[in-house]
């Protein structure tokens, strides 16, 4: 019989094993990322009781009724006898620990020592700070609750690291077992006993976090001495490859040749797990499958995938066997031997290049994915066979659309090897694909779905859109038609949701300030129809600037019919999305062709923006100037937006990942548009009428806002107004809310605000406004959107 594996620890052990049992504070130590993420949670949680504690008093002396205790009669004698049970247990369990701790990890009792006097003085200071009814309600009353005792205990126990250890069970039982009995007794209450238990638990934490713990992962000696178990013996072992809580190593068994190991760190289980549920909320389901969420099931999962390819007959490490060793795992496989794509002559070498897609399509037929092909990976073996180094990201029972990308990676990666023409030709002959299928795997070549590091390889190259000109058989990059959704999100959504919902959470918070009813009993009528007109105003201004960039002649009133149909488009579409979308529709139905449409409608944009730019200069400056004196410079409010506003810019200027990220956007925009809008600058009369459309639209919404504010009895200067007007719009087209619902109202309150208007007339002024400007219109969008349908006009 195999001697336990505790032994072949003790006898096995380095001395720098033994020190790191022995020491009370030993060199090798290690801070887990989970015991970071916990500490987070539970310390989030304690602040909340404590705000809770500071805020509503009456709320804590509540929960003592919660469970009603136990007063008198033989109930209360048995919760007794109960308790002293409980607690004879716990202080036998907490002495078993210690004296296991001494013998075996002194570094447990260090960790501890330090959790049970921060425990003692947080519960102290918390309560102290809180004061009053609330500090004798969470500490309980002196001599009558043990809140302080389970405090203790609970840091004791999270601070020795008992997880997984043999006297974990009967300390937290025992201890559960107290608590409930001292509530049915009376001597705590709810309040009392969860501030006991998370000021424990933070303070186990925090040491933990501080001093580090024994790592648990296995020795070299250790390792070796498992594999010599179960019939291994290598004689040769180096650590090659050390990612973040796995460690690979490269070795020779006497019998079987060159091996590689893979050991699981059970101390860095966390590190991938983010990365991991990123993957999954940002991707869909039939892209990245069912992956496993730890790395021991991940290490599950590559050997029963390194059985099934080895059925399949495709070349990739034999799985030899996959062994426990402690709280750690083993996988020990035979190593593929050959050269790696990345370092041969694949032009010069026959048959390399289809030999690829056969190996692919053999882990195919078995219902594999790889799922992180690269070239590193890619090894041509010496009976001139393909092989795949490395199968730890392989999925079995996968989908189709899985499957779909692992052949477009190895286009790729065969592209940037041989050119997207020879890998393509390769594909053709290993897999018989009707142009349907082509056209999807054309659209599947997306850097978004490519393992990264192919991801890096390709950011700067052309190779996919040459993949996608060959496939399509052009000289030039097809077109993806019927894309697949692939993604779930993009981070610049979670981005702009996140932005826009603290909009909101702010300008909620600020309407709580202000009584609704009774200011708009107090507004003024003739000003809240000043502000309609104005709003009117802006369909006109838009009518006219879209009919100085057209070469055909429109309509004016057909025009500034469409652009009351957009208002009713941007209820559910972002700014600058759907009044744009539908100009474009409006222009294809006029009789221009979609890119000329497209290029007319950009052209506006652009010369918006130009025309903006100047009136905001020009009133910042003006903001600076009044009869009693002369200013050179804009007052300080509008300067120091204006210079946050310019910096902002500068470093989106000067920042290199931004700088192209601008060039990639602007540049085909800019190609697309600059012959457009030469020929509108070579026109006066064009221009003219651009910026006579321009200047109306802006107008038209200072007009509005200005007469919003009159309607409460309040004012401010043209050009201040419109320097927070058009800041304000500017925030509210970068929302991703429909119409910048949230951005423009919390932007236009905080401009308002810091201009000098009190709160309550800010808040009310900027509700006008938006229900001119973007409620109200609404219904009139919705009539004129189906009348120009029911026409065929959009």
């Amino acid at each position: 019989m195999l001697p336990p594996l505790s032994a072949n620890r003790r006898t096995a052990g380095t001395a720098d094993e033994d020190e790191a049992g022995r020491s009370f504070w030993p060199r090798a130590r290690v801070r887990r990322p989970l015991d970071f993420a916990r500490l987070l949670a539970i310390v989030a949680f304690l602040v909340a009781i404590v705000a809770v504690a500071g805020a509503d008093v009456e709320f804590l002396r509540t929960s003592k009724h919660w469970i009603p205790a136990v007063r008198s009669g033989w109930p209360r004698t048995l919760l007794s006898f109960g308790n002293v049970a409980a607690s004879v247990a716990v202080f036998g369990s907490l002495v078993a620990v210690v004296v296991d701790a001494f013998r075996l990890r002194r570094l447990a009792l260090t960790s501890a020592a330090i959790a049970c006097v921060t425990a003692a003085g947080m519960s102290y200071g918390l309560a102290a700070l809180v004061g009053g009814d609330a500090r004798s309600i969470l500490l309980g009353i002196p001599g009558v609750s043990d809140g302080l005792s389970i405090t203790v205990v609970v840091a004791l126990m999270v601070g020795a690291d008992l997880h997984r250890r043999r006297w974990f069970g009967a300390v937290r039982l025992s201890t559960a077992a107290a608590v409930a009995l001292e509530l049915g007794l009376g001597s705590l209450t709810v309040s009392s006993a969860s501030y006991a238990v998370v000021v424990g638990g933070a303070a186990g934490l925090a040491a933990r976090v501080a001093v580090g713990v024994v790592p648990a992962r296995p020795s070299d000696e250790i390792i070796r001495s498992v594999l010599a178990r179960a019939g291994f013996e290598v004689i040769d072992m180096v650590p090659v490859q050390q990612a973040a809580g796995r460690v690979r190593y490269s070795g020779v068994e006497r019998e079987i040749g060159d091996v590689r190991i893979t050991v699981v760190d059970p101390d860095r289980g966390g590190v991938p797990l983010v990365r991991r549920l990123w993957r999954l909320v940002r991707l869909r389901t039939r892209v990245v499958g069912r992956p496993a969420l730890t790395l021991r099931g991940q290490l599950e999962r590559q050997a029963l995938v390194g059985g099934l390819a080895a059925s399949s007959g495709a070349a990739a490490p034999e799985v030899l066997a996959l062994l426990s060793a402690g709280r750690a795992l083993l996988l020990i496989e035979r190593t593929l031997v050959g050269m790696p794509y990345s370092e041969i002559d694949v032009l010069g070498s026959d048959g390399a290049v289809p030999a690829a897609f056969a190996t692919l399509r053999r882990l195919h037929q078995a219902g594999l994915a790889h799922g992180a092909i690269a070239v590193s990976g890619l090894v041509l073996l010496p009976d001139g066979a393909a092989g795949f180094a490395d199968l730890s990201a392989a999925q079995a029972a996968t989908t189709e659309l899985q499957r779909g990308l692992d052949i477009a990676a190895l286009l790729v990666v065969i592209g940037t090897l041989v050119g997207a023409p020879a890998s393509v030709e390769a594909l053709r002959a290993t897999y018989t694909l009707s142009p349907a299928n082509e056209a999807r795997l054309a659209a599947l070549l997306q850097p978004v779905v490519l393992p990264a590091s192919l991801r890096r390889t390709v950011r700067h190259s052309p190779i996919l859109g040459e993949l996608r000109a060959a496939i399509a058989g052009t000289g030039t990059p097809s077109v993806m038609v019927g894309v697949p959704r692939l993604e779930r999100l993009k981070p610049r959504t979670v981005v702009s949701v996140v932005g826009a919902t603290l909009a909101v959470y702010l300008l909620s918070t600020q309407l709580s300030q202000v009584s609704i009813g009774s200011a708009i009993r107090s507004a003024d009528p003739f000003w809240l129809a000043v502000a309609v007109l104005g709003s009117a105003i802006t369909y006109l201004g838009a009518a006219v600037a879209l009919t100085a960039f057209v070469s055909t002649k429109l309509r004016l009133g057909r025009t500034t019919l469409v652009q009351v149909a957009a208002s009713f488009v941007a209820l559910v579409t972002p700014p600058a999305v759907g009044h744009v979308g539908l100009n474009i529709r409006y222009l294809q139905k006029s009789g221009l062709p979609t890119a000329t449409a497209a290029a007319d409608v950009a052209v506006k944009e652009v010369v918006t923006v130009v025309v903006t730019i100047p009136l905001l200069l020009i009133c910042g400056w003006l903001s600076g100037v009044s009869g009693s004196r002369l200013a050179l410079l804009p007052s300080g409010t509008v300067l120091a937006i204006t210079g946050g506003a310019l910096a902002v810019l500068a470093i989106v200027a000067f920042v290199q990942p931004t700088r192209r990220l601008l060039r990639r956007r602007l540049e085909p925009l800019i190609r697309r548009t600059l012959p457009q809008l030469i020929s509108t600058l070579s026109d006066p009369r064009r221009l003219g009428t651009a910026v006579l459309g321009v200047l109306l639209l802006n107008s038209g919404y200072v007009l509005a806002l200005d007469a919003s504010l009159r309607a409460f009895s309040t004012s401010l200067a043209l050009p201040t107004l419109v320097v927070v007007y058009l800041a304000a719009s500017t925030i509210g087209s970068a929302a991703p809310t429909p119409g910048g619902l949230g951005a423009v109202e919390a932007a236009l309150v905080g401009g308002l605000t810091a201009t000098g208007i009190p709160v309550a007339p800010a808040i009310t002024a900027v509700l006008a406004f938006r229900a001119a400007t973007f409620w109200l219109p609404a219904p009139f969008g919705w009539a004129a959107f189906v009348l120009l349908q029911r026409r065929d006009r959009i």
